[in-house]
Formats: C-alpha cells, sequence, structure tokens
C-alpha cells in the first residue's frame, strides 16, 4: 500500500479512537455522581426535594460531557463541598434528553450548568461552565447560606 493511501487510513483510525474515548462512560452518569446520593431527573428531583422539605442542587449536564465529568471528579469528592452538598437534594438533569426540566431551569448556556434551588423552587445560585475547587466552594457556600443551611 502506498503511504497515499496509507494516511487517511491512519487518520481514520485516530479520528475512530478518539470518537470512542469521548463516550468512555458507556452512556451512564456514574462519573458525575462521584458516590453521592443523587436523584436522576428533574421531576423526580422536585419531589424528593419537597417529600425531604430540602432544597435542591440540579446539576444539567450530559452523558458525554468531558467538562462535566471533571468538576464533578474534582468537587464532588473535596470533602468541605461534599459537607455543604447535604443541605441539597441532588439531581442530575440530563441535558440531552431533559429539555423540559433544562429549560425550566433556564440552563441553556452549556454544561455543566449548577442551578442551586430554594425550598420554594427559586434560583438562589448558578455555575456555568467548569470551575476548579477553590472557584466551585464559594458558589456552593453563598448557595447554603441563601437556603439557611449549614
Amino acid at each position: 500500500m502506498s503511504t497515499r493511501f496509507a494516511w487517511p487510513l491512519v487518520a481514520l483510525g485516530a479520528l475512530v479512537l478518539f470518537a470512542a474515548g469521548c463516550g468512555s462512560s458507556g452512556g451512564t452518569f456514574e462519573d458525575h455522581t462521584q458516590g453521592l446520593p443523587f436523584v436522576f431527573g428533574y421531576d423526580k428531583g422536585l419531589e424528593a426535594a419537597k417529600a425531604q422539605g430540602k432544597p435542591t442542587m440540579m446539576f444539567v449536564t450530559t452523558t458525554w460531557c468531558g467538562w462535566c465529568k471533571k468538576l464533578a471528579r474534582e468537587n464532588f469528592t473535596d470533602p468541605r463541598i461534599k459537607g455543604l452538598l447535604k443541605n441539597f437534594v441532588l439531581v442530575i438533569v440530563d441535558g440531552d434528553k431533559e429539555k423540559e426540566g433544562k429549560a425550566r431551569l433556564k440552563a441553556d448556556q452549556g454544561y455543566p450548568h449548577i442551578v442551586f434551588l430554594s425550598r420554594s423552587g427559586e434560583k438562589v445560585a448558578e455555575c456555568v461552565g467548569y470551575r476548579p475547587v477553590d472557584k466551585f466552594t464559594p458558589i456552593v457556600q453563598e448557595a447554603v447560606q441563601r437556603v439557611g443551611g449549614k
């Protein structure tokens, strides 16, 4: 085979391998939850929050979002953030499938998009895009303060 025909095949192979790596989670949200007790679905999350009398943290994401996984991996494993998140019912909103929930949250600016809601459903804080621990912590602290948490 001549090199003229080999390079396109090499490029195609690299593209296939890259695409396979982008969806490495297998279509699940395991990388997003980091072992935290998330409820899956906008409506189910609101129901759980009402039943528990707690505010919510809505994590609008997708199975394929690399920045969402990075945010979760770094922030949801941090002991201080984990403690703050105990004030909320944690909810995964699938941005690919839950268009209505995403619209209600006005979460149309990309992923990750995290919206903190009070017990009455008012938006009290928001994080649009990836944030490292030192930038995400103050957002969560603000949300906790606004909902009267600890």
